[in-house]
C-alpha cells in the first residue's frame, strides 16, 4: 500500500498545485485571448460595412472605368 506522503508527491507532481504567478497568466492569457477574438470580430464587420458602403454608393463603377484599360 502507498503511504498518505507519497500520494501527496504523486498529486503535487502532477501539477495539481497552482502557483499564484501562473493562475495570473492563465487569467492574462484567457482575457488577451477574449480581447483579441472581439477585435477580429470588430474587423470583421468594419470590412463587412465599408463592403456595404461601397456597394450603395456605386464607387465600384469608378474602380472599374479606373482598370479599363480599352479606354
Amino acid at each position: 500500500m502507498t503511504s498518505l506522503l507519497f500520494k501527496k508527491q504523486i498529486c503535487m507532481e502532477g501539477g495539481y498545485m497552482l502557483s499564484s504567478s501562473d493562475l495570473l497568466i492563465q487569467v492574462l492569457m484567457l482575457f488577451g485571448g477574449l480581447f483579441s477574438m472581439m477585435l477580429s470580430f470588430y474587423l470583421v464587420l468594419c470590412f463587412i460595412q465599408w463592403i456595404g458602403d461601397v456597394w450603395d454608393e456605386k464607387r465600384w463603377m469608378i474602380w472599374k472605368e479606373w482598370f479599363n484599360y480599352d479606354s
